[in-house]
């Protein structure tokens, strides 16, 4: 299932996707692409880990894993505006979480979609529809997906391999500078370095309904 009926449940793994709409774009300068990761750290880092991203022209995909049920509670009550706080008892691992979790999403896009269209000057919907997540439930499918992502540019004609492209997770995960995504558990999901990049460079085939 991969629409915005599906759980979020802490500790779960999720790929995350959206497209502008129509032939817009989401991204028109360096300073979208890096405004919009400003915002994924304010958002949406406090309560799920980074695994993979590719931010392109017209659409974006991320891979989270959520925190954990307690973690998410904490930074869900420290955020309330009101007098409702989430307790074990109020909110098990289910549909009140699921509902904090998903406003959150949205307040992250629709903070990225009202500086945009300030900065651009246009007015009206901004993503193709509400933000899509799909939950990642085998290790062979993330390793598959984390590949396919990385090859987005060079599918769309944008590089001509994944390492020339600014924004994704690429570059992260094979340098040596400091990084929020957790390098040494992705490379190692590939074995080594080196096979990591190989399966990164070869092209990947996926079911892809869902994926544009």
């Amino acid at each position: 299932m991969s629409d915005v009926q599906t759980i979020l449940k802490p500790e779960h793994y999720y790929h995350i996707y959206n497209h502008a709409v129509g032939n817009e774009k989401l991204f028109d300068s360096d300073q979208d692409y890096i405004y919009f990761l400003a915002k994924f750290k304010k958002y949406i880092l406090p309560i799920s880990e980074l695994l993979t991203y590719c931010l392109m022209p017209n659409h974006f995909h991320l891979i989270i894993r959520l925190k954990s049920e307690e973690e998410i509670k904490i930074f869900i009550n420290s955020n309330s505006k009101d007098d409702h706080h989430l307790t074990g008892r109020e909110a098990p691992v289910g549909y009140e979480i699921n509902k904090s979790l998903s406003q959150i999403f949205s307040n992250f896009f629709n903070t990225y979609a009202k500086h945009y269209n300030f900065w651009k000057k246009r007015t009206g919907t901004l993503f193709k529809r509400a933000f899509r997540r799909k939950e990642i439930e085998d290790m062979e499918y993330l390793r598959k997906l984390i590949c396919y992502i990385h090859q987005n540019p060079v599918r769309a004609g944008l590089a001509n391999k994944p390492d020339e492209w600014k924004y994704s997770s690429f570059h992260a995960l094979i340098g040596v500078q400091p990084t929020l995504i957790p390098r040494k558990e992705i490379i190692s999901l590939f074995g080594d370095l080196q096979n990591f990049i190989y399966c990164n460079l070869k092209q990947v085939e996926l079911e892809t309904e869902y994926l544009h």
